[in-house]
């Protein structure tokens, strides 16, 4: 890697590059996670769990007659309507429930899996760019050397 004596120069490049790499590719794992939830909640809907719906109407009237032929009077009804709706599918609870959520399981495991390779690839990426830093410190800090002429102490004669 070494050109005119540039070799620090080329070991800051090749640092550089790795980390956009190692950047790029997490970003890449980190993209599963949205359609995760969303693949996710399509498989709790598909389950055909009944599904309750409660509506509750209440309707109060006042009047105040006064002066009628029994005198002043008040009057007050309250009208009260509760409406329950249940809907949903009946399913054979031995086939079809227990595949939905093996279907279910199968999307959390896989989940699990990528999320943890990705911890660790994230580890060992890591791990390799600082020992890589910690190892050419020197070449990374004066990359043309500490020496007058580019790192050559004994110049051109």
């Amino acid at each position: 890697m070494e050109d005119g004596n540039n070799f620090g120069v080329t070991v800051q490049m090749t640092i550089s590059k790795a980390l956009k790499d190692v950047k790029e590719s997490l970003m890449k794992k980190m993209e599963f996670i949205p359609s995760y939830y969303n693949s996710r909640a399509d498989l709790v809907d598909k389950f055909g769990l009944s599904k309750s719906v409660v509506t509750k109407t209440k309707t109060t009237t006042k009047s105040d007659v006064k002066g009628g032929k029994d005198g002043d009077e008040s009057k007050e009804s309250n009208t009260e309507v509760t409406e329950e709706k249940t809907t949903g599918n009946v399913i054979d609870v031995q086939t079809k429930l227990y595949t939905r959520f093996m279907a279910l399981v199968k999307a959390d495991v896989n989940c699990y899996i990528n999320a943890r390779i990705g911890m660790v690839e994230c580890k060992d990426s890591l791990l390799m760019i600082l020992d890589n830093v910690e190892k050419n410190m020197d070449k990374l800090t004066s990359p043309k050397g500490t020496g007058g002429y580019g790192g050559n102490s004994m110049g051109m004669y």
